[in-house]
């Protein structure tokens, strides 16, 4: 019995806990990696080829993924979204090759829901928080805790599909 109760308590607490995205020095969102591929000799033009192929694959049509590629300084930029339940989270996705190695940052996370949009923040609101915040009407406490619930999971999802996105062009990229 007491396990239960315990076990309980954690998922509870878990499903509404304050959900941490990395950032930059900044304080603003950013998911980065710097990889070295198998072959460190390998150039930089022949990474970005590389890079651009999964690029294409990764963003199959065209209109979901703007992509620029500045050839001078073999940089790639991804401007695209996510869909995540009924609203869309838009990032920028930035690629840059060098001798064996590339660096892969994805900035600028941004929540739109229906045409409202908000910039996501390095951490999910707590119920005090948004009970701070609220105007007067909007202090039903349960409507607040949905409302946080919700936050968090949105957040868990954007934080699993950021990662998800750095995966795939990493395992692309130090397949041999």
């Amino acid at each position: 019995m007491k396990y239960a109760l315990f076990f309980f308590l954690i998922v509870s607490f878990s499903s509404v806990a304050q959900v941490q995205l990395p950032t930059n020095e900044l304080g603003q969102v950013q998911y980065q990696e710097l990889v070295r591929v198998p072959d460190s000799k390998r150039p930089a033009r022949q990474l970005m080829e590389q890079v651009r192929a999964w690029a294409n694959q990764f963003y199959p049509q065209a209109s979901e993924a703007e992509q620029q590629f500045d050839q001078e300084h073999n940089i790639l930029f991804v401007r695209t979204f996510y869909e995540i339940g009924k609203q869309s989270v838009r990032y920028t996705l930035t690629i840059e090759t060098k001798f064996g190695r590339y660096r892969a940052t994805l900035t600028d996370l941004i929540v739109d829901d229906n045409g409202r949009t908000q910039p996501v923040r390095a951490t999910s609101s707590t119920v005090e928080e948004m009970a701070a915040a609220a105007d007067k009407s909007l202090k039903n406490r349960d409507l607040l805790e949905q409302i946080v619930a919700d936050q968090t999971s949105l957040y868990q999802q954007i934080d699993k599909s950021c990662r998800s996105t750095l995966a795939s062009l990493k395992k692309v990229m130090t397949t041999e």
